[in-house]
């Protein structure tokens, strides 16, 4: 295995920012990674350790935020492979809408117009069945078959 090298990921569940006891979500290698000879390196349906952060969105419209990154897969030989590349995800942003509505209605209607301030950012989401593509493997590898 060449460092470089794509690895196509596949997220079995979705992810959401806003979910407070939401497990873990799982990934797995969804082709066979092979050599020039036609070995497998590396087979599919094989798991991928993920590293994920969430960020759930909050008052004055702030945004939620998932990145989730790829950390390793083995190999057929039980090789531990190193990987570089994830996908992130952002929801929509609604501070200008929550700061001009909370100000506006503040001065109007004090101290009622400042709730407006509790407005939330809509939540980031990753739907399930995603492939990320932009994964690839960070060293070079021998495989023994």
């Amino acid at each position: 295995l060449k460092s470089g090298q794509q690895i196509p990921v596949r997220i079995m569940s979705s992810v959401s920012s806003d979910q407070r006891m939401q497990s873990l979500p799982m990934a797995i290698v969804d082709a066979n990674i092979t050599d020039s000879n036609g070995n497998i390196l590396i087979s599919r349906g094989t798991n991928v350790v993920l590293n994920t952060e969430r960020v759930r969105r909050k008052g004055v419209g702030k945004a939620g935020y998932i990145q989730i990154d790829c950390l390793t897969t083995p190999a057929v030989d039980g090789q531990t492979i190193y990987l570089m590349g994830g996908i992130g995800a952002c929801g929509r942003d609604r501070e200008a809408l929550a700061i001009g509505l909370g100000v506006g209605a503040g001065i109007v209607a004090f101290p009622f117009g400042l709730f407006c301030l509790c407005i939330k950012g809509e939540e980031a989401y990753i739907p399930g069945n995603s492939v990320i593509s932009g994964v690839v493997i960070d060293d070079n590898y021998t495989i023994k078959l």
